[in-house]
């Protein structure tokens, strides 16, 4: 499977996260509050996963101009900006409901989920086309086998979170 395939792919699966996450935070405070939780718990570790194979992928670009390096200097902004949302998020989590609200988990929450939808939009129409046209097919072939076997735990992990917090209230 090729590059560019695999990260559709994973996009794919985090797109069906994040479409849970939202349908979670329609539900009554305290069913929300439970769901969301085991869905950040899937979330963030494989959001880790995810930064570390777009790592692999994008930061020794293949020979090719990449707009002197601008859409590789957005991803790695975005990825800071996500890393602190993460970062706080992590630390809402392990507070009180009296200490953080649910609204401020939600919104932290939301914000989290149009973060990673516009990074992942930026992605694939920035990004990817530069990076499909440079890419060399033994690199490609490398990359592939490596990043396969990194997708499919990636995929078994959020899998399995879906299927927990769709479980029946």
């Amino acid at each position: 499977m090729r590059v560019l395939d695999l990260l559709t792919k994973e996009h794919a699966l985090f797109r069906r996260l994040l479409d849970r996450l939202e349908i979670d935070l329609a539900h009554d405070e305290e069913r929300a509050r439970t769901e969301l939780d085991d869905g950040l718990k899937t979330l963030l570790p494989a959001l880790d996963r995810h930064l570390d194979i777009d790592d692999l992928v994008f930061t020794r670009p293949p020979d090719a101009p990449y707009d002197d390096g601008e859409p590789l200097a957005e991803i790695e902004e975005e990825h800071r900006a996500i890393s602190s949302l993460r970062e706080e998020i992590l630390y809402a989590l392990e507070l009180s409901s009296e200490e953080c609200t649910f609204e401020r988990l939600r919104s932290l929450t939301m914000l989290l989920i149009d973060n990673l939808e516009e990074r992942m939009q930026m992605e694939e129409t920035r990004l990817w086309p530069l990076y499909k046209n440079a890419l060399s097919r033994s690199l490609d072939r490398t990359l592939s086998n490596h990043l396969e076997k990194r997708v499919k735990v990636l995929e078994k992990e959020i899998e399995r979170g879906i299927a927990a917090i769709s479980m029946p209230f």
